[in-house]
C-alpha cells in the first residue's frame, strides 16, 4: 500500500502543467462527516507554479500557502473572495511552490451533483480549511485521490486560466479540461 502511494506521489512530483494534465480522469473521493461517500472524476484543472505571478507561491512561503511547498499529493485549500474555498493538489518537488487547482468534476456517485467551478465543488463536497494540508493519497483520509485514466474517446484541450489578468498569466495556456464534458466550465477561445 505504501509503495503504491509513493508511485502516485512520484506521478505528481512534476511541473504543475504536467500534473494538471495527468490528474484529468482521476477520482476524488470525499467521505463526509455523516459517513456518506461521494466520488467524482476530475475533468478540469489549472496549473500554478511559483515562477509566475498568478501563483500564490510567487512571493515565497507564507502561513497561508505553506501547503504548496509540501510533498506532492497534499491538499492546498484557500478561501477566496470571502465566500468560496478552492481545492488544489500539491505537485512538484517538496519545497517548490506548485499546485493544481481542481476547477470541475463529473459526479460518479451519487449522480446529479453540481461540481462545476472550484467554489461550487468545494461547497458541495464540504471541503474547507479543516482539510488543509491533508494527504490526498492516504487511504484513511476523508478526501482522497485515486488514479484513473481518461476514457478511450476522451481528449484533453487547453486554454488560458480563468479569472486571471494577462499580467498574472502572460501567454500561459495552463487550464486543461476533458473536451466536450458537460461538467467543464464554459470558456470562449478554447484551443487544443
Amino acid at each position: 500500500m505504501a509503495a503504491a502511494r509513493e508511485r502516485l506521489r512520484r506521478l505528481l512530483a512534476v511541473h504543475p502543467v504536467r500534473a494538471a494534465r495527468e490528474l484529468l480522469g482521476w477520482e476524488l473521493t470525499r467521505v463526509l462527516p455523516e459517513g456518506e461517500v461521494v466520488v467524482c472524476r476530475l475533468v478540469e484543472t489549472e496549473a500554478y507554479h511559483e515562477s509566475e505571478p498568478g501563483c500564490h507561491a510567487h512571493r515565497g512561503p507564507t502561513e497561508r500557502n505553506r501547503a504548496m511547498f509540501m510533498r506532492a499529493g497534499h491538499a492546498y485549500i484557500y478561501f477566496i473572495y470571502g465566500v468560496h474555498h478552492c481545492l488544489n493538489v500539491v505537485c512538484g518537488e517538496e519545497g517548490e511552490g506548485a499546485a493544481v487547482l481542481v476547477r470541475a468534476a463529473e459526479p460518479v456517485t451519487p449522480s446529479g451533483l453540481r461540481l462545476t467551478g472550484p467554489g461550487v465543488l468545494c461547497r458541495t463536497l464540504g471541503i474547507d480549511g479543516r482539510l488543509y494540508a491533508v494527504d490526498l493519497l492516504d487511504p484513511a483520509s476523508p478526501l482522497q485521490l485515486r488514479r484513473k485514466k481518461l476514457r478511450r474517446a476522451e481528449t484533453i484541450s487547453a486554454s488560458p486560466r480563468i479569472g486571471l489578468s494577462p499580467n498574472q498569466s502572460p501567454g500561459l495556456s495552463w487550464r486543461f479540461f476533458v473536451e466536450g464534458n458537460p461538467h467543464v466550465s464554459t470558456r470562449k477561445n478554447v484551443q487544443k
